[in-house]
């Protein structure tokens, strides 16, 4: 337990979509930096399994799920009022994770630690596997062994900060919060352990106050109103990349660089990753969302028509927003939100979005090429994404690691128009050389001012107004044929 105590805490809920499958298997390859505590399936409006007896009007009334007729030909804006009449929904492959686990990370198991301390063993990773709310969308009824987990978490004496990752429906989480509130709501305690939840729990995976059901509206918001929810700026992964990435990175989703970077050569944890058009087939979904059989998307958008993507191209990973921000790559962000993440600067649901975060007034802009390289940490986010795929079936001396930043400048306190001397020193462990920069950057992503060196001086602007902060990021990366970067962050005040 002590090596754990040092990573952050998390748990994933997922509804096993395509996209989180993909996103279980990258986050796979940093289970080395992440205290992932629990993998718990749960329900979501677009999968539930059903319990055999029950409907889901039954079961929840509350639906969100546009049912079959999403998939059947119709343009249905909203919930489809007939769904409370199904049983089950585009049910996922019980045991999917279970069985990845067992087998495919199992056999990259030896590489792995390898290549890297701390990965957690495959009997390790099934034990801290454990199924949630699935019967349906937004089920509550009940206690199951992953509320049962994720509320242990919640009350227990372990003083890290719980990021509750919610890849699916927010049921199984909310269950937990009602388990809690059932304990102690009513007793001279309930305040304290409010305060005790709002202290500990960040929930990242919702946005504008919903997840992929409405049973945090409709349960959870009364019993914590002040729960925090985190969002980040910048998207990855999403459906689309492949056509509409960033200039700087849209090589990396685009065939042939997923297939001979990712899923060929790297052992069969990495081949089980899905492509678009690759000839996979996906258990228990329609036709309409067969994306490695016949690579078309079309989700019915207005104004956007059917998207042909090439054979090859990434297809997804809706849901590692979440747990990509708290990789330790140097970058602050995760513990101080006034420095950045992989993804940008967190924020809070409900609050404005960093400046030079996309602007979105409708779902149709999502699907526009970017002209800018908004984030400067994506491409070598994909770049490291590749080196870590290699560690999957290949020796040490085959693969690249990451440098090694040491010995950091503090942060510090200064007067307008004073000059900071930034320090740092950085190794690489293969040896490779280093390219090392320090930069400020500028809300489009772009380097305000720039210095190619480890030791740099940084002139704060002599107008810099009282509290005014500047974030100055060291970028070390090594000149490998799979690149990897490491980062370090100094925050200047201006008194």
């Amino acid at each position: 337990m002590a090596d754990r105590l040092g990573k952050t805490r998390v748990i994933v809920t997922t509804d096993m979509e395509v996209d989180d499958m993909n996103s279980t298997i990258h986050l796979a390859l940093y289970l080395n930096d992440l205290d992932v505590e629990a993998f718990v399936y749960t329900s979501s409006q677009y999968h539930f399994q059903g319990d055999g007896v029950h409907t889901l009007a039954e079961a929840n009334p509350h639906w969100r799920t546009k049912g079959v007729r999403s998939y059947e030909g119709e343009k249905i804006s909203g919930p489809d009022p007939e769904a409370g009449k199904l049983t089950r929904y585009r049910p996922f492959p019980e045991g999917w994770i279970e069985r990845l686990w067992d087998n495919e990370y199992r056999e990259a198991y030896p590489y792995l630690s390898a290549n890297a301390e701390g990965y957690p063993t495959s009997e390790e990773l099934l034990a801290r596997t454990y199924v949630g709310n699935v019967a349906f969308e937004g089920d509550v009824r009940q206690d199951t062994p992953g509320s049962d987990v994720i509320k242990r978490a919640i009350m227990d004496d372990d003083p890290r900060t719980l990021w509750l990752l919610s890849w699916g429906g927010m049921n199984t989480i909310v269950r937990a919060l009602m388990s809690i509130a059932e304990d102690w709501q009513g007793t001279p305690e309930w305040p304290s352990v409010q305060a005790k939840v709002y202290q500990k729990v960040r929930v990242m995976g919702v946005m504008d106050g919903v997840g992929q059901d409405n049973s945090w509206l409709d349960h959870g918001a009364r019993l914590f109103p002040e729960l925090t929810f985190l969002r980040v700026p910048f998207s990855y992964a999403g459906y689309v990349d492949a056509k509409f990435a960033q200039p700087d990175s849209i090589e990396l989703f685009k065939a042939p660089w997923p297939e001979q970077n990712i899923t060929t050569g790297n052992g069969p944890l990495m081949a089980r990753y899905m492509l678009y058009g690759d000839g996979k087939h996906y258990e228990g979904e329609p036709e309409k969302y067969q994306f490695g059989e016949h690579a078309t998307l079309d989700w019915g958008i207005p104004g956007v028509g059917p998207l042909v993507f090439d054979a090859g191209d990434f297809m997804a990973e809706g849901d590692s927003m979440t747990f990509i921000p708290l990789l330790p790559f140097g970058l602050r962000g995760a513990t101080d939100q006034g420095f950045d993440t992989v993804l940008g600067k967190l924020f809070r649901d409900g609050d404005p979005a960093p400046a030079g975060s996309p602007s979105f007034t409708s779902m149709a802009d999502a699907f526009k090429p970017k002209t800018t390289n908004l984030n400067p940490f994506l491409r070598a986010f994909q770049e490291d994404f590749a080196a870590r795929a290699q560690w999957c079936a290949h020796e040490p001396a085959a693969c690249n690691h990451a440098p090694v930043i040491t010995d950091v400048c503090p942060d510090v306190t200064v007067a307008a128009g004073e000059t900071v001397h930034l320090t740092a020193a950085a190794s690489d462990p293969d040896g490779d050389e280093l390219c090392c920069r320090w930069s400020l950057f500028a809300a489009d992503g772009t380097a305000a001012w720039e210095e190619a060196s480890l030791q740099a001086n940084f002139a704060v602007p002599a107008d810099a107004a009282p509290g005014a902060h500047y974030v100055l990021t060291l970028t070390v990366r090594d000149k490998a044929a799979r690149p990897m970067t490491s980062y370090a962050q100094v925050g200047v005040t201006v008194r």
